[in-house]
């Protein structure tokens, strides 16, 4: 039996985990957090920090661990690569690789050198110059922590100095505050050849003012579709290329404004929101299990991906649904069992158990649970996802309803 060692363990690496021991494989979890959730699912739960280069090799060599890959945490990739070339392990790409993948700076760099359209910046240089509203974010940190939106001067010298603390560069960005639709484009990379395998609209939440807008929802196929292979697929096929990026998997998240698609980050990792879960439900690409075989074999698939990837899901559509909770502690969540015998339910992924508690105002942290959805009709889509919201519920220690207001299906009606 081989043995992989997975170094990360937050809930939403438990879907890696389960697809490895499906595949046969002994899986290794390791975090330095003795009791995080996701090493309950793990054969073999570790307790070396991610962080600890010399601990993880040092655990892989006494276990004999056949491969090491890294779970949906941005922070610990350099970990796995420095990991990896030590034990001379594959490891889908190199440093200097992922250096521009989880550097904001970098990769808005890298796009503009292939014409890649971002968005637009202003320098901390000339702070009279910024035009209001504006987004302000630390060059390397994810999960939107760090991030502030900012109306005029004074919140703006606030949010430079919590984006630094939250920077271990201690570099910022001053973006534009865009009020378009969020799109998510994901491609696989194959042998060197870039394939979009999918794209959604995202859609937040606009009840928390003056904080991060979170998502509630994110429907497939994106209705920008057309306009992104039009003006940017290729240019981003370009990029990759030009990269020498040879394998692995990679979301791109973006803006509609005024017609206009403009990219704003990169996830070149499994996407901690997995979307996965319906890519792979609806056209067979499952992402998790390319990244397992490439940890192992040093190579993806035997397939080509570019013959199974459609990224308008032969016809299907499909909603990845993330109830938002408020800050505080949960008494009891429900509804999850019966949600799992819903028909088009793919999965249920929550991220809390009962007793757990809520801390991170406008991060991921308040995203109570992920609930895939697939439909042959958007009619269908929209029946199914009032289904589920009417079903799931998050109760407070007095009895109060933690959830924020659910995403509007009506959206699905009018826009698809």
């Amino acid at each position: 039996m081989k043995k992989l060692l997975i170094i990360g363990a937050n809930p939403e690496t438990i879907s890696l985990i389960e697809k490895a021991k499906l595949m046969g494989i002994k899986t290794y979890v390791t975090d330095y957090n003795k009791i995080t959730y996701a090493k309950k699912f793990a054969d073999v739960p570790c307790n070396v920090d991610g962080m600890d280069v010399d601990g993880l090799v040092e655990l892989v060599k006494s276990e004999n661990i056949d491969g090491v890959l890294v779970g949906v945490a941005e922070a610990l990739i350099p970990s796995y690569c420095k990991v990896c070339e030590i034990l001379n392990y594959p490891c889908f790409a190199s440093m200097d690789q992922f250096e521009i993948m989880i550097s904001k700076d970098n990769f808005k760099n890298t796009c503009r050198k292939y014409n890649v359209p971002v968005v637009p910046e202003f320098s901390i240089d000339n702070l009279d110059a910024v035009e209001y509203p504006v987004v302000v974010k630390p060059v390397d940190s994810s999960s939107s922590k760090g991030i502030s939106i900012c109306q005029n001067r004074e919140e703006l010298d606030v949010a430079i100095e919590k984006a630094l603390s939250f920077s271990v560069r201690k570099k910022l960005l001053i973006e534009k505050y865009m009020s378009g639709l969020e799109v998510i484009i994901y491609y696989v990379i194959q042998n060197g050849n870039p394939v979009m395998v999918a794209m959604c609209d995202r859609y937040t939440s606009k009840e928390q003012k003056g904080i991060t807008q979170l998502p509630s929802a994110y429907i497939f196929p994106s209705k920008h579709m057309e306009r992104y292979k039009n003006e940017v697929d290729e240019k981003v096929k370009n990029m990759l290329r030009g990269m020498n990026v040879e394998n692995g998997v990679l979301f791109l998240q973006s803006f509609i404004e005024d017609g206009s698609v403009y990219i704003y980050e990169p996830g070149f990792r499994l996407n901690g929101a997995q979307e996965h879960m319906i890519v792979s439900e609806l056209t067979g690409i499952d992402t998790k299990e390319l990244l397992i075989n490439y940890a192992l074999n040093g190579k993806m698939s035997d397939k080509d991906i570019n013959t199974l990837a459609d990224p308008y899901f032969h016809g299907a559509w499909a909603c990845k649904l993330s109830p938002l909770v408020k800050e505080g502690k949960i008494s009891c969540i429900s509804g999850i069992d019966k949600i799992r015998r819903f028909n088009g339910v793919v999965a249920v992924n929550p991220n809390y158990e009962n007793g757990d508690i809520v801390a991170g105002l406008g991060t991921q942290r308040q995203m109570a649970a992920n609930i895939f959805i697939v439909a042959p009709t958007p009619e269908l889509l929209k029946e199914r996802v009032d289904a589920v919201i009417s079903e799931f519920k998050v109760t407070g220690e007095n009895g109060d309803n933690m959830l924020l207001l659910p995403f509007d299906t009506e959206i699905i009606n009018t826009e698809y």
